[in-house]
């Protein structure tokens, strides 16, 4: 730090050169570099975002931190600085469950929105977000949740009126806070990922009591587990009282895949829990280019989504196989089956795997018979 005391310098240029160091501290070489603190990381983002740090800076310090590896300390404190450039409205919304979906999907459609309009139908308030912008090639659950009747929100205000009538809303990152884009855009130029796009699924906007976590590769469960005690240790209030889910979803997406045996790490405050969600497809094979081979357009898949959710099947559509169209059925029912199973035991509403998905089953069937219960009342209307 330079001699100049802060008597002598204004705020912005005191901020500017305590943000220079943040650079200097990583980049001083293999014997003089070092990580960064909780709050230096912190600082990286809420710096960046009030103008003392460079664009850049931002870009130097991201890639530095990639080539060594990030630590537990400057992921936790990026997600820290990403949720304090937040609105705090957020936090008064009152969502029940905090669902990231920031991975979407290579080839296969959201049957987590499913999932998520069961719960919302029980009474859970869900508040969905994402970034459909980020690697644009996959499949966002944001292109397809208003085709669902999901509502799209931009503020808390819009938020907590939708989870007021419905309970369940999605939102874009984008309007969570202005660094989502900066970031993205720095991603996109420098075409290498940094702790962003871990970090970014750390934030619980609502401080929703229970979140959930989802990664694809090897080892990111322990990660996980670290970042949100560090984070739940350096929060006050509600904050610091999660209950957060973290497992391997569907090509990282936050959806259990039915295919596998699936760990759920439960991680809060003061405990540490793992629970083994059983392969329920055992031997399913050849359906991983079922959509993209068949349905590949947006209007199609749309018309999956619904027939599934008031039909509980998926119909065949023309020129395709039936063979294959029961497979994607069963793939897509089991997908939703085991994503509530998940979510019961997270919320500890349920003993064991056998409970919950029992209460998964009945609480499918149960939305199906409802939604046969409304088509047929219209339909009485009408006629």
């Amino acid at each position: 730090m330079d001699s100049l005391s802060g008597t002598e310098l204004d705020k912005t240029t005191l901020m500017q050169r305590e943000y220079l160091q943040l650079v200097k501290a990583l980049g001083r070489g293999a014997k003089g570099a070092r990580s960064l603190t909780l709050e230096e990381a912190r600082f990286l983002v809420t710096g960046f975002h009030h103008g003392y740090g460079t664009r850049a800076q931002l870009a130097a310090s991201l890639m530095l931190m990639r080539v060594r590896g990030e630590s537990i300390a400057e992921i936790a404190g990026v997600a820290l600085g990403i949720q304090s450039t937040m609105d705090p409205l957020w936090q008064t919304v009152g969502a029940s469950i905090d669902w990231p979906c920031y991975a979407g999907k290579r080839d296969m459609l959201p049957w987590l929105l499913l999932a998520a309009k069961v719960l919302a139908d029980e009474g859970e308030r869900v508040l969905l977000h994402g970034d459909p912008h980020s690697l644009s090639h996959r499949r966002h659950i944001g292109n397809f949740v208003a085709s669902l009747g999901i509502p799209i929100v931009t503020s808390p205000e819009s938020a907590k009126l939708a989870l007021d009538r419905v309970g369940i809303c999605y939102l874009d990152a984008d309007c969570l806070t202005p660094v989502v884009a900066k970031f993205r855009a720095l991603h996109q130029e420098l075409g290498l990922r940094s702790l962003f796009q871990t970090a970014i699924r750390c934030c619980n906007p609502s401080s929703a009591p229970m979140s959930l976590r989802s990664y694809f590769h090897p080892g990111l469960d322990d990660v996980h587990a670290q970042v949100a005690k560090a984070m739940m240790g350096n929060s006050t209030g509600h904050q610091s009282e999660q209950n957060i889910g973290i497992f391997k979803g569907v090509q990282g997406e936050t959806e259990v895949n039915p295919r596998i045996a699936t760990e759920l790490f439960i991680v809060t405050a003061k405990t540490q829990q793992r629970l083994l969600i059983p392969t329920r497809l055992i031997g399913m094979v050849g359906v991983n280019s079922l959509v993209s081979k068949a349905r590949c357009d947006a209007e199609q898949a749309e018309t999956l989504l619904n027939d599934l959710w008031c039909l509980g099947e998926l119909e065949p559509l023309k020129g395709e196989q039936i063979e294959d169209c029961n497979k994607l059925n069963q793939l897509a029912i089991a997908s939703v089956l085991s994503t509530l199973s998940m979510i019961y035991l997270l919320k500890g509403r349920s003993r064991c795997v056998e409970e919950s998905d029992k209460l998964a089953l009945n609480a499918w069937q149960g939305r199906l018979n409802k939604v046969t219960e409304t088509i047929a009342n219209i339909e009485l209307e009408v006629s």
